[in-house]
């Protein structure tokens, strides 16, 4: 930690902020204890879940629910599936549980995957707000994949039935459906969903949350909106320098600025009326261009260019001409004039 600190006074003094270091008055260390998530003994199932009968709560007296989930999964019975009987104990001994230490932690999942390589385990988490949402989604795609829940972060219960579980969540349709287990959205078949994964597996676990329908205020009479013969879209890139500041007051609100966004380049392209031009990109080469200010040179001249080229002006017929006057007099007349 000490070295840490001698190379950032070194390099706040080389950034030729004149100020120079003397010495350290107080030094405060706040630390937090690490709690991770883990499963252990049994807790009822919320009402929301229990109602879905989609879910197995094993009622174990110990810190195993972890295991006895992965059997029953791997071992389903009709009657009484969240019993821990004697079979189901024996039926344990064919997983390798070895170094793996109880309760079981999110991250200890992945030593479990290791060392059983035909299963896959994916974890879920439940609130009043969110519902059902990822936890830990298995990086592998096994012919064996188990779907678990984690309540209040200590209890592992089976998900016997993914579908049925976000049926009411996700869609008012009452048959089966199929679910993405990174997002949680629904689709109609496996095509659909195998299709979608091409993607969504790129992406961190997340489910997704619209905002209730009905809840945004948006503009829909396009119809009366008035359109602009010209239209510029624009993106700038940048690059991010760190800024060295005082330390701010904890008993005030404050922000805190710690990047400056220096442009390095643009790229726009114009459109007019029902044509486009041509891109026009630039990179920053030199340390002293200013490129917001090339940004507005080059936009102008380009405006300038397009407006000249494709913008006409409107030319009225002669007799067009006379009626527009007269229709222009008769409302000078009804606007000014008292009879």
């Amino acid at each position: 930690m000490a070295e840490q600190v001698l190379k950032d006074l070194a390099k706040f003094q080389m950034n030729g902020s004149g100020w120079t270091f003397h010495s350290i008055v107080a030094l405060d260390i706040h630390t937090v204890g690490y709690e991770p998530l883990s499963g252990s003994s049994w807790v009822p199932l919320p009402k929301f879940l229990a109602s879905k009968k989609a879910i197995i709560n094993m009622k174990n007296t110990d810190n195993h629910c972890f295991k006895w989930c992965i059997v029953r999964a791997l071992n389903p019975v009709e009657k009484k599936p969240d019993r821990i009987t004697k079979h189901l104990r024996k039926q344990a001994v064919s997983l390798n549980f070895k170094g793996i230490e109880f309760p079981m932690s999110l991250q200890a999942i992945d030593k479990f995957e290791r060392l059983n390589t035909e299963i896959s385990v994916n974890v879920f988490g439940y609130d009043n707000i969110s519902k059902v949402y990822p936890l830990r989604i298995s990086k592998f795609k096994r012919h064996k994949e188990i779907d678990l829940m984690l309540l209040e972060n200590k209890h592992y219960c089976l998900v016997k039935n993914l579908s049925r579980l976000m049926s009411m969540q996700t869609s008012k349709h009452h048959g089966e459906i199929v679910i993405c287990r990174r997002c949680l959205n629904h689709f109609p078949n496996e095509k659909a969903l195998e299709k979608h994964e091409e993607n969504c597996q790129n992406h961190d676990a997340i489910k997704i949350v619209l905002p209730e329908e009905g809840s945004i205020l948006e503009f829909k009479n396009h119809k009366h909106s008035m359109r602009m013969p010209i239209v510029v879209y624009a993106d700038f890139e940048s690059f991010t320098k760190p800024i060295d500041s005082c330390q701010p007051d904890p008993d005030r609100s404050f922000t805190k600025a710690y990047q400056q966004h220096e442009p390095s380049g643009f790229c726009f392209h114009i459109k007019c009326l029902d044509k486009s031009s041509e891109q026009i990109l630039f990179t920053k080469t030199r340390e002293e261009e200013n490129v917001a200010d090339i940004f507005v040179d080059i936009l102008e001249k380009e405006i300038d260019r397009v407006w000249s080229s494709e913008v006409k002006e409107m030319i009225f017929p002669k007799m067009a001409g006379q009626s527009l006057k007269k229709q222009e007099s008769a409302g000078f007349a009804r606007n000014h004039l008292k009879w």
